[in-house]
């Protein structure tokens, strides 16, 4: 089979400490402008460096690739995962390092695995939604000498995050920048901060109920591109089964469950807090859920339909090499007679790529800026 992006390791050096550290990315990238780290790494290990580590309860927050962790490896810290690819990322790195993975513990973002918080690094993520999910969190763990370092980039700055900040913390400051980076530093948590529910539920226009934790994608409504999808799918039997990858809250699932309620299901995403929102939308039975990265999670199956949106956002990256990978991991989970069903922007060309993985490659429908692509092997 074809492999569309030839694997390759980015190694680069972040500084800590007066130490350079080589890290790697996962998943490999041929995109060398994409490191596994950033100078608001660098700048909230500087400013914890300040606080003094030892003997210090510390949390790691949005550590993409475990920069964080691989650096303060010698501290007691504990990582919040929320992708399964960070899980990932963050034992190569160690690995590399030379540390003990079975040393290292991480908890979803749902319930943090430690009782209380001295020092957390937060790098901010895009969702100001799972900003204020994690904000909250560290609240709840929090005493009245807890520190919280939130870093971020200052392209992406928004004066909402001081808002979150500011209702869960009695005193927010920010640095100075460096680098194009600068940290939010919060002290003193409030008393009886009001706490958000973890989710939501939102009626949209296919008639569903959804549940949505916060921060997953198009919470609010359907999005375009799905919607698009679900008006043009096949017909789905019951006694078809169906992957729906990359699943989001479930609103594919749940909408081929209506439409064939005994039919067999699987969904698959990366998000620990997309794929807990599955579930609580898809009825579980003939139906499996995968917090994972990758459809080898369901390599022992073979699907009449896939049904995928894929994403080409990483946080506040753009990058089609995440949609690629798992179009090529598609082919090898397809019935003979199977269909993989694509929707995405227009501009990103998929079809000059899925053509070289699967026989037949055709155009469903292309509406405004989005298609809906139907692949064979």
């Amino acid at each position: 089979m074809l492999e569309l992006i030839q694997p390759v390791y980015t190694f680069v050096g972040m500084q800590f400490n007066t130490k350079t550290i080589n890290l790697q990315r996962y998943p490999k990238t041929n995109n060398r402008s994409l490191r596994p780290w950033s100078a608001a790494d660098e700048l909230l290990l500087s400013k914890a460096l300040e606080l003094g580590l030892e003997k210090k309860k510390i949390v790691l927050i949005n550590d993409s690739f475990g920069a964080l962790a691989t650096a303060l490896n010698p501290f007691d810290t504990h990582t919040v995962a929320n992708n399964q690819s960070q899980v990932k990322a963050t034992k190569l790195n160690l690995e590399s390092a030379g540390v003990n993975i079975k040393e290292w513990d991480y908890s979803s973002p749902l319930k943090l695995q430690i009782e209380l918080i001295d020092i957390a690094l937060l790098k901010v993520p895009k969702s100001a939604e799972l900003f204020r999910l994690y904000l909250q969190q560290v609240y709840t763990k929090s005493t009245s000498s807890t520190v919280v370092l939130c870093g971020f980039m200052t392209r992406n700055y928004t004066p909402q995050w001081l808002e979150i900040a500011e209702h869960y913390f009695a005193e927010v400051t920010q640095s100075l920048a460096v680098k194009k980076a600068r940290v939010l530093v919060l002290k003193k948590p409030k008393k009886n901060a009001n706490l958000y529910p973890l989710f939501h539920t939102i009626k949209n226009e296919l008639d569903l109920n959804l549940k949505h934790y916060s921060g997953v994608f198009s919470g609010a409504k359907v999005d375009v591109a799905t919607q698009l999808l679900l008006e043009h799918l096949p017909k789905i039997k019951n006694t078809d089964a169906v992957l729906d990858l990359a699943c989001g809250n479930g609103v594919v699932g749940a909408f081929v469950r209506k439409i064939a309620p005994s039919c067999t299901l699987s969904l698959i995403d990366d998000s620990f807090l997309a794929i807990s929102s599955a579930k609580l939308n898809v009825p579980k039975d003939k139906v499996s859920f995968h917090w994972s990265d990758s459809v080898r999670a369901v390599k022992e199956h073979k699907f009449d339909f896939v049904l995928c949106n894929p994403p080409f956002h990483f946080e506040y990256e753009n990058t089609i090499e995440i949609a690629l990978n798992l179009f090529e991991e598609v082919a090898s989970v397809l019935k003979s007679d199977g269909s993989f069903f694509v929707v995405a922007n227009a501009h990103l060309n998929y079809r000059s790529q899925l053509i070289k993985l699967f026989s037949h490659v055709s155009l469903v429908i292309q509406n405004g800026k989005y298609e809906v692509i139907v692949c064979k092997n």
